[in-house]
């Protein structure tokens, strides 16, 4: 099973070196499977939506899950992002999801959105856990004066057809509220939204899960799968298990091989962050950094930023086009400077982290869940980036699925609905990838 990147990405059991990292205070250091073991249900994937769909199926239907991952709990995306709660889930604009499914569907598109931000929200509460939430809305910030037309729009639109709580800002009310970078001209708000530590958030999950009885096993690596006797064999160097049913809740991480018709429809695509030292309250002031919400700009190859609790900027981007180790360290110098491009007072203040993941991103553009024919295997994958509002909704839905085995009764927007079709020579992908970002890169180039 080949992946598309470099192989320093998929190094399963080394530490990611992250800011979160440093901030976690406990592992949970679970076991890896080392015999052969039987269960209802198992789940492949250890973050966001693998914890949440266990979850939901021992509380809910009271079924016996087995959990694996092939490396630590929540080792993938679920803690390597920026800890955004923002949406929707989508690289589709609004107006072509119109365009495609019709205003109805798109509607219920972004109330399910909504509802996935919210249930985000519901089990930090639920399940009682500290992840540094800060905020209380999302920003998008103008990076040029000929965007600020167009986030009105964004705004007004998100406002009258799907409901959403906005507000705009001209770039000199922004600059009292949010910041005075070189990159602003003008944004608007959009709730809900707020920002997490999403180490302590996944780790809070699966806290809660092994509470409810749910089996973890970590460093346990799906090497192959069998079918026999109308159960399924997941096989890994040191053991296997045989259930009735298989939830793939890998995102980013799938790996090609695995389950063939989920094969050549996954486009992972790294995303990568810095963070700086602590700064003071005068360098804040500097550019009137004062929000502790969540900000993406409009640019194409989007930049995204927030300010830590403990007075850091966080910092991240798209671009980097290998996965080795030095690629994320060239990336890590390209962002600083990004960075102290926007907040060209700023130019003394070093990068104390940086760190990568994957997001998943596919021809739908959109997220995916559902069941493969004639299979019990289920899957939930592609959030675009925006998998803290929708991965931990997408894995309670995907519970409903697994229990009745008929996607006709999830009561979601068929747009999540079913595989994305399977890439053109799927071994292309990142060259694709590599096009798209050479052309938005022009695009931003020329403000278009």
């Amino acid at each position: 099973m080949k992946n598309i990147y470099h192989s320093d990405i998929y190094q399963f059991n080394t530490p990611v070196q992250s800011y979160w990292e440093d901030q976690q205070k406990e592992n949970l250091n679970l076991d890896k499977l080392d015999k052969d073991i039987s269960s209802e249900i198992v789940v492949i994937g250890g973050g966001y939506t693998g914890l949440s769909c266990a979850i939901n199926l021992i509380e809910n239907h009271n079924l016996d899950v087995v959990l694996v991952d092939a490396g630590k709990v929540g080792w993938g995306a679920s803690s390597r992002n920026a800890g955004f709660n923002c949406l929707p889930p989508s690289k589709m604009s609004f107006k072509k999801m119109q365009e495609i499914f019709g205003n109805e569907e798109t509607k219920k598109f972004f109330k399910n959105s909504v509802e996935g931000s919210n249930y985000t929200k519901d089990i930090i509460k639920e399940y009682n856990i500290d992840c540094d939430v800060t905020g209380d809305c999302n920003f998008v910030v103008a990076h040029h004066l000929n965007k600020f037309k167009s986030i009105q729009e964004q705004a007004k639109a998100y406002k009258d057809e799907f409901g959403i709580e906005t507000e705009v800002f001209s770039k000199e009310e922004f600059d009292k509220i949010g910041h005075g970078g070189t990159e602003q001209f003008g944004a608007f708000s959009y709730k809900p939204g707020f920002a997490i530590n999403p180490l302590k958030f996944v780790s809070g999950i699966a806290k809660y899960a092994l509470s409810k009885k749910l089996r973890i096993y970590e460093s346990t690596k799906v090497d192959h799968i069998d079918k026999d006797n109308g159960s399924y064999i997941l096989r890994s160097k040191e053991g296997s298990i045989r259930s009735k049913k298989i939830v793939v809740a890998t995102n980013g991480f799938y790996q090609e091989g695995l389950i063939p018709k989920m094969d050549g429809r996954v486009l992972p695509v790294i995303s990568n962050i810095i963070v700086t030292r602590k700064l003071t309250d005068e360098e804040l002031n500097q550019h009137n950094f004062k929000t502790y919400s969540p900000i993406a700009n409009t640019k194409n190859l989007l930049y995204y930023y927030r300010k830590l609790p403990d007075n850091r900027i966080l910092f991240g981007t798209r671009g980097d086009l290998s996965g080795s180790d030095q690629s994320n360290l060239d990336m890590s110098r390209k962002m600083e400077k990004f960075l102290k491009d926007i907040f060209p007072k700023w130019n003394n203040i070093n990068i104390e982290y940086n760190w990568r993941g994957l997001i998943a991103l596919s021809q739908k553009l959109t997220p995916s869940i559902g069941k493969i024919d004639n299979e019990e295997i289920y899957y939930g994958f592609g959030y675009n980036g925006v998998g803290v509002s929708s991965a931990p909704w997408t894995g309670k839905q995907l519970s409903k699925l697994v229990f009745s085995s008929n996607s006709k009764e999830l009561d979601i927007s068929k747009i999540y609905k079913g595989l994305p079709k399977k890439f053109i020579f799927p071994k292309l992908r990142v060259f694709y990838f590599r096009l798209a970002v050479l052309f938005y890169n022009i695009k931003d180039k020329l403000n278009i």
